[in-house]
């Protein structure tokens, strides 16, 4: 009776978490810097469902609603578009206000000409121009969606420049808003995008409970070993071709997909007990995973030494929060078989055992709705 106690318990933690990641209050944004000569342009992309908050567009979700994955979609296409159309003037001014480029201690002129769109990713994208006559290295700060906005608690910029001959990218957060081109190193950027992957898979919770799904059918370690590789190797092949640009497939066909993986391999666990077919099924979907961890990151151009390091230490990140996820979750659950030594026992583990597969199938299932705009 344990037993069955514990696995209903980590049904009922599935069946809440779904929920529960709403109340997650960080985003990431992106900016992308290029120059030519005195002009610089800047590519900003910010969560719509913050923006919307912040400056009170159309199909603003609540408070407990920001940074999900697949938010968005619960807002329609055409709303957040016409709304963005309604409200350019206003985007471009808080994301314009909250960027400031300087060269030496000269700022830069920002011009009058900003374009506000939605991007295919459902992310608010804006194009700025700025004008930078001054000499000495290039130096941005942004502040954009800080703490004292309201709309969330923590923001994670990735910049990436390629600006005065150097190319590169780094993280900026509430304790480093700025960086100075050309005096970033590797030594610094890898801990950062390591701790990017490591945190994107941690609160990525939709490839928590895939990893989770893939667990509980995996029957021996082995069975753990060639899943997990299988997964690793996948997800790594889309998430480098996707964050350099070599292969481009929409958040909106991406996301509703990813949760429909979960609720796929849940089910597939309590149907097919055996697990030969698992392999190929789980690198299909991890190359669809990889292509959802490279929501985070955006290459553009040719491969450089800082780009390719900071991509593979995203990765590392990943790989290290998903190694970590297996060594505790694993062995508990052949910790219960193992001690499912009685017919009540055994009973109660396939009980419960089944109600966490449900549980995640189910979660699944509401992201996939959630995520679908054909569906929302």
């Amino acid at each position: 009776m344990r037993l069955l106690a514990f696995l209903a318990a980590l049904a009922a933690v599935l069946l809440v978490a779904a929920p529960a990641q709403a109340h997650v209050r960080a985003t990431s944004v992106s900016v992308d810097l290029r120059s030519q000569g005195d002009d610089v342009a800047a590519v900003v992309d910010v969560e719509y469902d913050v923006l919307a908050r912040l400056l009170s567009l159309d199909g603003a979700l609540s408070p407990d609603a920001v940074g999900v994955d697949g938010a968005a979609a619960e807002v329609p296409t055409e709303v957040r578009r016409s709304s963005l159309d309604a409200h350019a003037s206003d985007v471009a001014a808080y994301v314009g206000g909250r960027l400031r480029l300087s060269r030496g201690s000269i700022g830069c002129t920002a011009e009058d000409d900003a374009r506000v769109e939605l991007a295919d990713s459902g992310a608010v994208r804006v194009a700025l121009a700025y004008d930078c006559p001054a000499s000495g290295a290039l130096t941005v700060r942004s502040d954009i969606f800080r703490a004292s906005d309201g709309v969330v608690d923590e923001t994670t910029t990735l910049a990436a420049y390629d600006v005065d001959g150097r190319r590169g990218s780094t993280l900026l957060d509430a304790a480093h808003t700025s960086l100075t081109v050309g005096r970033t190193d590797l030594l610094t950027e890898i801990p950062q995008f390591i701790r990017l992957g490591a945190e994107h898979l941690l609160f990525g919770l939709d490839h928590v409970l895939f990893l989770l799904a893939l667990l509980l059918g995996a029957k021996r370690l082995r069975d753990v070993v060639e899943v997990a590789t299988a997964f690793t190797v996948a997800h790594s092949v889309t998430l480098v071709l996707a964050a350099i640009g070599w292969v481009s497939v929409p958040g909106w066909i991406v996301e509703p997909l990813i949760a429909l993986s979960i609720a796929f391999v849940a089910v597939d666990n309590l149907l097919s007990p055996k697990t030969s077919h698992r392999l190929p099924v789980v690198f299909g979907f991890g190359l669809l995973h990889g292509l959802g961890f490279a929501g985070a990151l955006s290459v553009d151009g040719p491969l450089s030494l800082s780009t390719l390091a900071d991509l593979v230490s995203f990765n590392v990140g990943i790989e290290l929060v998903q190694l970590t996820i297996i060594a505790l979750a694993f062995p508990a659950l052949l910790f219960l078989r193992r001690a499912a030594t009685t017919p009540v026992a055994v009973r109660a583990l396939t009980l419960g055992t089944v109600a966490a597969t449900l549980a995640v199938a189910g979660a699944g299932l509401v992201w996939f709705v959630e995520r679908s705009p054909l569906l929302t």
